[in-house]
């Protein structure tokens, strides 16, 4: 038998087909690199590094349920802010929109204010109870004088724990070596 040299046409094709049978294993492996550690870090459960076809059904799940939930919740702001009916959110419709955001964004943060100053308040009340000895109200120089030494050994006590802990590192490291 007599060898025949095949034409360009016939490699050109050959290494298109061979390029086709590459390219989808390199774009799953893209793909794999585009998903961020944070996706991984929540899908996959097997912690392998990449997700397989069960963890990627589960993050497209979610993906479509944030998906669906944005033009919920798109089609009842156009429903409530869409003032003359026309399917659109015009200039002022949107200024209306603004305002309202803006309301409840400082009623969440008078609600977060308020929570801190409760704190703050029941910090302040425990600090009289443990410390105001003449239930006056107020630290006079000697309550002031208990309550900085019991900072002070507070302070001496986290300290030690701190050393305590980093001696316990270095004696594990230097066991480890």
């Amino acid at each position: 038998m007599k060898y025949i040299p095949h034409p360009p046409v016939v490699w050109a094709a050959a290494l298109a087909a061979l390029a086709l049978m590459i390219i989808p294993l390199r774009s799953a492996e893209e793909g794999q690199a585009k998903i961020s550690a944070s996706v991984l870090k929540k899908y996959d459960a097997n912690k392998n590094g990449m997700l397989d076809e069960t963890e990627m059904n589960a993050w497209q799940a979610d993906r479509e349920k944030q998906r669906v939930d944005r033009e919920a919740r798109q089609a009842a702001d156009l429903a409530r802010y869409d003032a003359n009916k026309d399917g659109k959110i015009n200039k002022d419709e949107r200024a209306v929109m603004k305002a309202d955001d803006a309301k409840a964004t400082a009623k969440k943060k008078a609600a977060k204010a308020g929570v801190k100053a409760a704190k703050e308040a029941e910090a302040e009340a425990n600090l009289l109870a443990k410390y105001d000895k003449n239930r006056n109200g107020v630290l006079d120089a000697d309550e002031l004088l208990a309550r900085q030494a019991d900072e002070e050994r507070y302070r001496a006590a986290a300290e030690k724990r701190k050393a305590t802990m980093e001696a316990k590192k270095q004696a594990a490291a230097e066991a480890g070596k």
